[in-house]
C-alpha cells in the first residue's frame, strides 16, 4: 500500500516549520477548532495534486507572516519505494520535485505515475470525505441520494452521469419533437418561410417578354417626336436671332449720332492715374521733408550740450584705481583689526603677569630680557622646584616610615600574644626525663625484634609440612602424608606457645611507646613554635631599629630642604621686583615668565609697526578720496563713493555715445532732405507736362477733360460691342426686319413646341417605368439571394442536426456505460458493501441492493426493504461510508492510496462509533487512514503513538498565526 511516512511543512496556512512522522495503519489528528486540522489535510492534498489556480474555488492557504510556502511529503510507494514529494511556490500549481530512493528526480510527469494517473477530484470522490458531505445526505431526494451512493460505489460514475445530463440538456436545446424554442425547430420554420417567398419571386419573372414589346413601340414613337422637336427648335432659334437683332440695330444708330459730338476731345494715356500718382508722391515727400527738418532741428539742439571730455577722462583714470581703493579699504580694516588684536593680547599678557599700571607696563616693555638673565632665572626656579620635590619626597617617605613603625609595633604585640603558654613551658621542662624513658623502650623493642627472627624458620617448617601433606594426598602416599601432618601440627603448637609467652609484655611496652612518641611529637611542635617565635622577635626588633634610623635621617633631610626652598624663594622674589612684577605669581607661570615678557615686547613692536603702516595706508586713501570728491563735486561715504563714481562715469559715457550717434543722424537727415527736395521738383515738372498735354490750364479743367474723354471712350466701346453682336447674328437682311411679325411667328412656334414636348414626356415616363421593371427583373438579386439564403440555412440545419446526433449518441453511450457499470462492476462492490454495512449497523440491516427501477434499497434482517429516504441520517451516512470503503477495498491493487476522513462520525452514537472504530482498524491493515477530529472521545479507542496532538505540536514547534 501507499503510505505517508512524514509531513514536513515549510509554510502553509497557520503552520510553519513543523514536521510530523506517521506510522502505518490509523493515525488520529486531534485538535480543537482553529487548531489547523483542515490545514494539514489540505496540505497533503495540495502537495499531491498542486496548489489551486485562480479558476478553482479551493483556498490556497498562503502564509500571512512567513515568506516560505510549501513543504514535503515522504511516501513509501509499493513500486518505487521511498519517495519524497516537494512542492513550493512557483507557477500556477507550484513547482514540484519528486526524489526517488534510487536517485531519480522528476516533476509532474513522475508524480502522475506515482499517483496512478488520479486527479484531485477522482481521489477525493473515493479516498477523502468529511462531515459536510455526510450532512448533505439529509437534504437529498431519493434520486439524488441513489445517484450519490451509486457514484460512491463505482469509480468515475459521478463524472459520467454529469456528462450524460450535460449532453442530454444540450441535445434538447437543439431539438425537441413538439418544441418551438430549440434551434433546429426554429431553423425548419425559417426554411418553410423562405420556400414560400421564392415561389412568389418565380411568378414575377414570367411577365418579362410583354414588357420588352411595349418598350420597342415606345422607342419608335420617341424617334418621330424627337425629329419634329428638332425641326421646330431650328425655326425657333432663327426667329430668336431676329428678335435679338432689332434692339441692337436701334442702339447702333443712337451711338453713331452721339459719337459725332466728341471728335475734338484729347487726353494723355492713363492721364488720371499718372496725375494722381504724382500728386500723392508730391504730398508724401512734402510731409517727409517737413518731418526731416523738424528732426534735424531737434538733433542740432541736442548736440549743443556736449560733455566735458577732461572730466570723463579723469573719471576713467579714477575708475582704474577702484581695485586699489578697495585694497586700501580692506588693508586699513585688517590693520585696524590687527591693532585691536595686539592690544587685546598685550592686555591679556599683562593680566597674566600681574602688571596693571600703565607706568609699570611701559617700564616692563623697556626692560632687557636677555637669554643669560632668563637662564639665571630658570636656574633659580629649577633649584626651587628640586628643593620642593625633594621636600615632598622626604615627607612622603617620613609618613611611610611612620606607618611602618606603627605596623612593627602591632606585629610585636601579636608576637607577644603568640608566645608559649604555661602548659607548653611545663611540657618542655618535663621532656628530658620522658625522653630517657622513650629511648629505653625503643632499645627494648629492638631487642625483641632480634629475638623474633627464629619465628621465620618456624613458619618455613610449617610451610614444608603443609606442602608434604598436600603432596601425599594427591600422590596417595600415606607415609608422606603422615609426616607432613605431624610436622605441621608440631610447628603450629610451637609458634602458639612462643606467641602466648611474649604477648603480655609486648602489649604494655607498645602502649607506653606510643604515648611517649606522641609526647615527643608534641614537644617537637612546641620547640618549633618557640624557635619560630624567637626568630620573628629578633627580626621585628631589627626592622624597628632600622626604621627608627631612617626616621631620624628623614627629619634631618626635611630641615635641609626647607632651608634651600626659603633661599631660592628669596632670590626669585628679588628677581621679580627688578621687573616691577607685584603680587604672587602662579608657580605654573614662572617657567614661562621670560617668554611672556618677551612675547609682550614683540606684540608692542608689531603694534607700532602696524600703526605706522596704517598711517601710510590712510594717507594714500585720503589722496584718492580728495580726487574723487573733485570729480563728483560733492562729499560721499567712503564705502559708496565708487558706486556713485561708476554711475556718473556710465552716464557720461552714454551721453558721449548719444552725441556721436546724433551727429551721424544729422548727416543722414541732411542727405535725406536733399533727396526729398529733388523729388519734389521732379514731381512738379511731370504734373505740368500732363496739363500741357491735355491742353488745360489747371487741375479742375484737367479732371473735366478726363470725364469727356471717358464718355467718348465708352461710346466707342459700346458701338464696337453692338457691331460685333450684329456680326455674330449673321443676318442677311437687317433692314427688312419688322418687330411685330417676328413676335407673332415666335408665339405660334412656341405653342407647337409645347405640344410636342408633352407627347415626348408621356412616352419617356412610360418607357422609364417599363425599364425599371425590366431592370428589376434582370438585375434584381433578391431571387438569387433567397436561393443562397435557402441553401445556407439548409447547411446550418444539417450542422445542427449533426451536432444533435453527436450529443444524442454520446448521451446514449454514457447511459449504456452507466448501466453496464452498474450491472457489471457494482455487484462486486456490493459484496464488500453488505459486509461493512452489516457490521456498522450491528447486524440490523442485512444488505444494500439496487431496485429494478435503479434505486438503492436497504434490507433488514427480517427481510423488510426500505428506500434510502426512509432511513435515519446516521444509517444513510453508514451506507455512504460502507460504499466508499468497499470501493477503496476493491481498488487496493490499482490505487493503494491512504484514506482521509475529516470528522465524519459526529452524528454516530457510542455503539455505532465503536463499530466504525472496529472497521477502521480492519481497513488499517490494508490502507493507511488519516482521521481528523476535534472530539476527545475518539482518542480513547487508539494508542498514544497513533495520535498526533496538533495543539501540542504547535506549542513545541512554533506555529505562526494566520
Amino acid at each position: 500500500m501507499l503510505t505517508i511516512q512524514k509531513i514536513q511543512i515549510y509554510g502553509f496556512g497557520k503552520h510553519e516549520n513543523i514536521t510530523i512522522s506517521l506510522n502505518e495503519g490509523v493515525t488520529i489528528f486531534y485538535g480543537l477548532n482553529e487548531a489547523g486540522k483542515t490545514t494539514i489535510q489540505q496540505f497533503i492534498l495540495q502537495m499531491l495534486f498542486g496548489f489551486p489556480i485562480r479558476q478553482q474555488t479551493q483556498r490556497k492557504y498562503e502564509p500571512k507572516v512567513s515568506t516560505k510556502y510549501g513543504g514535503q511529503l515522504t511516501l513509501v510507494h509499493p513500486i518505487y519505494g521511498q519517495c519524497t514529494i516537494e512542492r513550493v511556490k512557483g507557477k500556477a500549481a507550484g513547482d514540484v520535485s519528486v526524489y526517488l530512493e534510487d536517485g531519480t528526480t522528476g516533476h509532474e510527469e513522475l508524480l502522475t505515475k506515482l499517483l496512478y494517473g488520479y486527479s484531485r477530484t477522482s481521489f477525493e470522490s473515493i479516498f477523502s470525505f468529511s462531515l459536510h458531505e455526510l450532512q448533505g445526505i439529509e437534504k437529498m431526494s431519493e434520486e439524488e441520494l441513489t445517484h450519490l451512493l451509486l457514484a460512491s460505489g463505482t469509480t468515475g460514475v459521478q463524472h459520467l452521469s454529469a456528462l450524460e445530463k450535460k449532453m442530454e440538456k444540450e441535445a434538447n436545446e437543439l431539438f425537441k419533437k413538439t418544441g418551438k424554442v430549440p434551434v433546429i425547430n426554429q431553423k425548419v420554420e425559417q426554411l418553410k418561410q423562405l420556400e414560400r417567398t421564392i415561389k412568389q419571386e418565380q411568378g414575377k419573372i414570367l411577365t418579362f417578354e410583354d414588357k420588352l414589346k411595349q418598350l420597342q413601340l415606345l422607342e419608335h414613337n420617341l424617334e418621330k417626336l424627337y425629329s419634329t422637336q428638332k425641326l421646330l427648335q431650328q425655326q425657333w432659334q432663327q426667329l430668336t436671332i431676329q428678335k435679338q437683332a432689332l434692339p441692337l440695330l436701334k442702339q447702333q444708330q443712337i451711338l453713331q449720332q452721339t459719337l459725332v459730338n466728341y471728335q475734338h476731345v484729347q487726353f494723355p494715356p492713363e492721364g488720371i492715374r499718372r496725375y494722381e500718382q504724382l500728386k500723392d508722391r508730391l504730398l508724401h515727400e512734402s510731409q517727409q521733408l517737413k518731418q526731416l527738418k523738424e528732426q534735424y532741428q531737434t538733433l542740432q539742439n541736442q548736440v549743443l550740450t556736449i560733455a566735458d571730455e577732461h572730466t570723463v577722462n579723469e573719471m576713467a583714470r579714477l575708475m582704474q584705481k577702484e581695485a586699489t581703493w578697495h585694497q586700501l579699504m580692506v588693508k586699513e580694516q585688517n590693520l585696524h583689526d590687527d591693532l585691536f588684536m595686539f592690544e587685546q593680547e598685550m592686555k591679556a599678557q599683562f593680566r597674566l603677569l600681574g602688571v596693571l599700571e600703565t607706568e609699570a607696563q611701559e617700564n616692563l616693555l623697556e626692560e632687557t630680557v636677555s637669554l643669560q638673565q632668563e637662564q639665571q632665572f630658570q636656574l633659580q626656579l629649577s633649584k626651587l622646584e628640586e628643593a620642593e620635590d625633594e621636600l615632598k619626597f622626604h615627607l612622603r617617605s617620613l609618613e611611610q616610615v611612620h606607618l611602618e613603625l606603627e605596623t612593627i609595633a602591632k606585629q610585636k604585640q601579636r608576637l607577644m600574644q603568640e608566645s608559649l603558654t604555661n602548659e607548653e613551658e611545663h611540657i618542655l621542662a618535663q621532656w628530658p626525663q620522658q625522653k630517657r624513658k622513650l629511648e629505653q623502650l625503643r632499645a627494648a623493642k629492638s631487642q625483641r625484634s632480634k629475638q623474633q627472627q627464629p619465628h621465620y624458620f618456624s613458619w618455613l617448617v610449617l610451610l614444608i609440612g603443609l606442602l608434604s601433606l598436600i603432596y601425599g594426598v594427591f600422590e596417595k602416599n600415606i607415609v608422606t602424608t603422615i609426616i607432613g601432618a605431624v610436622l605441621s601440627l608440631l610447628t603450629l603448637l610451637f609458634i602458639r606457645y612462643v606467641k602466648q609467652a611474649d604477648e603480655p609484655t609486648s602489649k604494655e611496652h607498645s602502649s607506653l611507646l606510643r604515648e611517649l612518641e606522641q609526647e615527643e611529637m608534641t614537644v617537637q611542635a612546641v620547640l618549633l613554635k618557640k624557635q619560630r617565635y624567637e626568630d620573628r622577635w629578633v627580626h621585628v626588633n631589627e626592622q624597628q631599629k632600622e626604621k627608627e634610623q631612617q626616621y631620624a635621617s628623614l627629619e634631618y633631610k626635611i630641615q635641609q630642604a626647607e632651608i634651600e626652598i626659603e633661599e631660592a624663594t628669596h632670590t626669585l622674589q628679588h628677581f621679580l621686583k627688578r621687573y616691577r612684577l607685584q603680587g604672587t605669581i602662579a608657580r605654573t607661570l614662572m617657567p614661562e615668565l621670560f617668554m611672556r615678557i618677551r612675547s609682550v615686547q614683540e606684540l608692542a613692536a608689531k603694534k607700532n609697526s602696524t600703526l605706522s603702516l596704517m598711517q601710510e595706508v590712510q594717507k594714500e586713501k585720503q589722496y584718492i578720496y580728495k580726487q574723487l570728491q573733485q570729480v563728483l563735486e560733492g562729499a560721499y561715504d567712503e564705502q559708496e563713493i565708487y558706486m556713485y563714481l561708476r554711475t556718473a562715469y556710465l552716464e557720461a559715457q552714454q551721453h558721449q555715445q548719444q552725441v556721436q550717434q546724433t551727429k551721424e543722424q544729422l548727416a543722414g537727415l541732411k542727405i535725406k532732405m536733399d533727396g526729398g527736395q529733388s523729388k519734389l521738383d521732379r514731381y512738379t515738372t511731370e504734373m505740368d507736362e500732363l496739363l500741357n498735354e491735355a491742353q488745360v490750364p489747371n487741375e479742375q479743367a484737367y479732371y473735366e477733360m478726363y470725364e469727356q474723354f471717358e464718355q467718348q471712350k465708352n461710346i466707342m466701346t459700346e458701338l464696337q460691342t453692338v457691331q460685333a453682336q450684329l456680326a455674330s447674328l449673321n443676318l442677311p437682311q437687317r433692314e427688312s426686319l419688322v418687330e411685330d411679325t417676328v413676335n407673332e411667328d415666335i408665339h405660334a412656334l412656341e405653342q407647337e413646341q409645347n405640344s410636342t414636348q408633352l407627347a415626348i414626356d408621356q412616352c419617356l415616363a412610360q418607357r422609364a417605368a417599363l425599364l425599371i421593371e425590366k431592370d428589376q427583373l434582370l438585375n434584381d438579386e433578391k431571387y438569387g439571394q433567397l436561393l443562397q439564403q435557402f441553401e445556407q440555412e439548409k447547411a446550418e440545419l444539417q450542422q445542427l442536426i449533426e451536432q444533435w446526433a453527436t450529443k444524442k449518441a454520446v448521451a446514449t453511450a454514457i447511459h449504456e456505460t452507466l448501466f453496464r457499470l452498474r450491472e457489471e462492476k457494482l455487484p462486486h462492490v456490493l459484496v464488500e458493501v453488505n459486509a461493512i454495512f452489516r457490521l456498522l449497523t450491528g447486524g440490523r440491516y442485512d444488505k444494500l441492493s439496487i431496485h429494478d427501477e435503479g434505486y438503492f434499497v436497504a434490507q433488514d434482517v427480517a427481510g423488510l426493504r426500505y428506500q434510502m429516504a426512509e432511513l435515519s441520517q446516521a444509517t444513510k451516512e453508514q451506507a455512504y461510508i460502507a460504499l466508499r470503503l468497499a470501493l477503496a477495498k476493491t481498488l487496493v491493487s490499482t490505487a493503494p492510496f491512504p484514506i482521509i476522513m475529516d470528522d465524519p462520525f459526529v452524528h454516530f452514537d457510542r455503539n455505532r462509533t465503536n463499530k466504525m472504530v472496529q472497521l477502521m482498524k480492519e481497513v488499517g491493515y490494508e490502507r493507511q487512514i488519516l482521521y481528523f477530529t476535534c472530539h476527545d472521545t475518539m482518542l480513547k479507542h487508539w494508542q498514544k503513538e497513533q495520535i498526533v496532538d496538533i495543539g501540542a505540536l504547535a506549542n513545541e514547534r512554533g506555529v505562526a498565526s494566520t
